[in-house]
């Protein structure tokens, strides 16, 4: 082979974000909400109103004129603290502003011009803080703004991927309060190109029903009717704890991985609560997770499920975990070598590639020495493995294609 890998196939990377403009709520949003509706701040003022400097258990690094989110009336992170890619100091050292930051990170197309610089032909979207939890923040006290806040994000996202859909892939948000208006979402934004439905693997943890929980059902009957899958990014829904003595660089290399084997718990619940067996055309993804971890899984779960006889108490499961995953469930790997290379072969036709733009994990071409492109990183990470031609393409191209209902 002469040529790179990404000049052969075309990658769809399934797990990239946006840094949301500053003003994406504030133009959507009526204006009778006032101060309500999210908006960026100037930290220093935001400190002057008693904010704090740790966001969902992370210290940051948060100077003065670092432009912040102010969500539900309360400080939340820079704007640019996860646009990271290309920054020149280690983490938590971010870009003070999206001006500072890569344009790529917040602009659709400078998004496209590094998307071909790298080798990547798309890109699924992920938002940084137009997530449910931000939402449901809201909604303790105002549901309706809550409402039209994730509307008008599904809404930008739409807009944002205009610049190429078949590029830019956007994902539904939900309003996980209120179960008909997450269907007419579903429903209205399928119809508008959405390619998936975002949902989180511990809606108990925001004090919502549990992910097995037949509350739930309306939501995987209208994803399954519109053929689009279900993702599920890592999302510390419930508490992670921590040694509280750890210094603040451990302390988030420890939140970090554990935050990434936390899709552990959403791959057993999808299967152990019957929700594969139920739902049996609606597909599940886990993102910004590897896959090294996955064939352990497999055969611990197929092992005790037998071990206990949970094949007698559920007679109706007419197949193994394993099977239902093989059937339902993929995973996405990005910066792992050996365990990827291994695990791929052994579950080729449920892998997916990642890059994580432009987050401190991303596979991204930086200002550090380790730091690599895309076409760069698969070159090297599949250089004299053996994997041949044709499992690379299922599993940088086609399996996401497949899944993701791709021309």
């Amino acid at each position: 082979m002469t040529s790179g890998i990404t000049d052969r196939i075309k990658v769809i990377d399934v797990d990239t974000h946006i840094s949301e403009p500053e003003d994406l709520w504030t133009s959507r949003v009526s204006s009778k909400w006032g101060e309500r509706i999210p908006h960026v701040v100037k930290a220093a003022d935001a400190h002057a109103t008693g904010g704090a400097d740790v966001v969902r258990n992370v210290e940051i690094d948060r100077g003065a004129t670092d432009d912040i989110w102010i969500v539900d009336g309360k400080p939340g992170m820079p704007t640019a603290l996860l646009a990271w890619s290309g920054h020149s100091e280690h983490w938590p050292r971010h870009p003070r502003t999206l001006a500072d930051a890569h344009a790529a990170a917040y602009d659709p197309r400078a998004r496209l011009r590094l998307m071909d610089e790298v080798g990547v032909h798309a890109n699924l979207l992920f938002p940084n803080v137009g997530g449910s939890r931000q939402y449901l923040s809201i909604a303790r006290s105002e549901p309706e703004l809550a409402l039209e806040c994730c509307r008008a994000y599904n809404d930008f996202l739409t807009d944002w991927c205009s610049a190429d859909p078949n590029r830019l892939l956007a994902q539904v948000s939900l309003p996980l309060w209120d179960i008909p208006a997450c269907v007419e979402e579903i429903e209205r934004n399928a119809a508008a190109g959405h390619k998936s439905v975002m949902m989180t693997y511990q809606p108990d943890g925001y004090g919502l029903p549990w992910l097995a929980d037949q509350h739930w059902d309306p939501i995987w009957e209208a994803t399954q009717d519109t053929g689009l899958p279900i993702t599920f990014h890592i999302d510390a829904g419930r508490e992670m704890n921590v040694w509280p003595d750890y210094d603040p660089a451990t302390h988030l290399v420890k939140l970090t991985i554990m935050s990434f084997l936390g899709n552990t718990d959403a791959i057993s619940e999808v299967i152990f609560s019957g929700l594969c067996h139920r739902f049996p055309n609606l597909d599940f993804v886990s993102v910004e997770s590897g896959i090294g971890y996955i064939p352990y899984l497999l055969e611990s779960m197929d092992w005790q499920w037998i071990n206990l006889g949970m094949h007698r108490a559920h007679p109706d499961r007419d197949l193994l975990p394993s099977e239902y995953f093989y059937r339902q469930v993929y995973g996405s790997f990005w910066f792992e070598q050996e365990s990827a290379v291994r695990v791929i072969d052994l579950i080729q036709d449920n892998v997916m590639y990642e890059t994580d733009f432009p987050h401190p994990t991303s596979i991204t071409p930086g200002a550090f020495e380790f730091s690599e492109s895309a076409s760069e990183n698969l070159d090297r990470k599949f250089d004299n493995t053996g994997i041949s031609e044709e499992i690379l393409e299922k599993v940088l191209h086609d399996n996401a294609a497949r899944v993701y209902n791709l021309d």
